[in-house]
């Protein structure tokens, strides 16, 4: 007697959950995007004025056009790259929460960038700020033209940037590294409905289905087994 063999039941994992970490460090890189396009936003808004006020106060010359030129670049191009970052911080967002490695590192990576990046902008800004200019210059005139606070707000941004991207990569850096493994394919998962070898009672994975067992006799094998009569 045969009997078929019965299929392994194979458990479903449960779907991991959420570390705290993860969706504190995700909530933080989304506030920063929100953060860096607003101000973005606002440097391209006080440009008009800066400038205004830096012709008015200096003398026409190719230097305060050279001044003026300067300020538009740095506004676009911070406005440029704020909506790069944006999209960047959205998709690494993403990334994060799904549990993946890549989006872990790449996350990592932009942490440590950011941070250098903004203690540059802080040094920048104290070597602005170290030295006086002298009344009637040049370097007056711009200090002047800006929005009372401006450079104070910069210094708060760019320390706050520091901050943020150090905590950022400590949440992700801490974060369980289970949360951040490969997740098992569904089609591993299955368990087999056919065993590997039966009895006979049913065939197998590796048999050919178009051959089946013969059960009857063929009326032409009796006709050709006889002796003609």
């Amino acid at each position: 007697m045969s009997y078929a063999v019965q299929p392994p039941i194979v458990a479903v994992p449960p779907a991991a959950r959420r570390p705290i970490s993860v969706a504190a460090a995700v909530a933080l890189l989304w506030a920063m995007a929100a953060a860096g396009l607003t101000y973005a936003i606002g440097m391209i808004a006080v440009t008009p004025g800066v400038a205004g006020r830096l012709r008015d106060a200096a003398p026409a010359s190719e230097a305060v056009d050279n001044f003026v030129a300067v300020m538009w670049l740095v506004a676009a191009l911070a406005l440029v790259l704020s909506l790069l970052m944006t999209a960047l911080f959205v998709v690494l967002g993403v990334a994060l929460r799904r549990g993946s490695r890549l989006g872990r590192w790449v996350t990592l990576g932009a942490c440590v960038l950011g941070m250098v990046t903004g203690c540059g902008t802080l040094a920048i800004l104290a070597a602005q700020r170290a030295g006086e200019a002298a009344p009637g210059t040049l370097s007056d005139a711009l200090n002047s033209a800006y929005p009372n606070g401006w450079i104070v707000l910069n210094v708060i941004m760019a320390a706050a940037q520091v901050l943020a991207y150090l905590t950022v990569g400590i949440l992700v850096l801490t974060a369980p590294s289970e949360f951040f493994g490969h997740s098992v394919s569904p089609e591993w998962a299955k368990p087999q409905t056919n065993p590997f070898v039966t009895g006979g009672s049913e065939p197998d994975q590796f048999s050919d289905p178009a051959l089946s067992p013969k059960s009857t006799s063929n009326p032409e094998d009796e006709f050709w087994s006889r002796p003609h009569e």
